[in-house]
């Protein structure tokens, strides 16, 4: 699973990057508490069986989640945190963190911690979002045949004595 390894490397220096006013990104952290603030902690918090892309490797949905917190004793740090959730989303629109093997964020959302009541209070939010990850390597079952020799033929042509009406998918295009 070198996989999530590399996508929590890519997600970590895309985010330091794209956000460099944050003092703290850091994955799968064992607890929030003394880290310096601003900070954006994520984590997958979920991963679902996807489609099979059909190639040997397996598709997986991960979801993943950030908490964006910065110091409760700044004016205006509700709204600070609210701006900073905001910017992650805008940084997730279409984001592959420069990986083969993820497809985009999908299913992007983000609300402060806490009750609707305590919400105006808070300066910590959670952004969530969706993202495809094939794990393993693409695989070729039939190494006495390349990819690209497939040849389609259509009945009743088809068979012995009709191999030569067989036509590659390039030459029917």
């Amino acid at each position: 699973m070198n996989e999530l390894t590399q996508l929590k490397d890519a997600i970590t220096s895309t985010i330091k990057l794209a956000m460099p006013h944050l003092q703290t990104v850091e994955a799968f952290p064992k607890a929030f508490e003394g880290a310096t603030e601003p900070a954006l902690y994520f984590a997958v918090t979920g991963l679902d069986q996807a489609a099979d892309p059909g190639d040997g490797r397996c598709c997986m949905r991960a979801t993943l989640e950030a908490r964006v917190r910065v110091d409760p004793e700044l004016a205006q740090a509700p709204l600070q945190a609210a701006i900073l959730a905001a910017q992650l989303i805008e940084l997730l629109r279409c984001q592959q963190w420069d990986l083969d093997f993820v497809e985009g964020a999908t299913a992007v959302w983000a609300k402060p911690v806490g009750t609707a009541a305590e919400s105006v209070y808070r300066a910590e939010w959670i952004v969530q979002w969706q993202q495809l990850i094939y794990l393993g390597q693409e695989q070729w079952p039939w190494p006495n045949q390349p990819p690209g020799t497939l040849v389609l033929g259509f009945s009743p042509d088809t068979g012995p004595g009709h191999e030569g009406g067989y036509q590659s998918p390039e030459h029917m295009a």
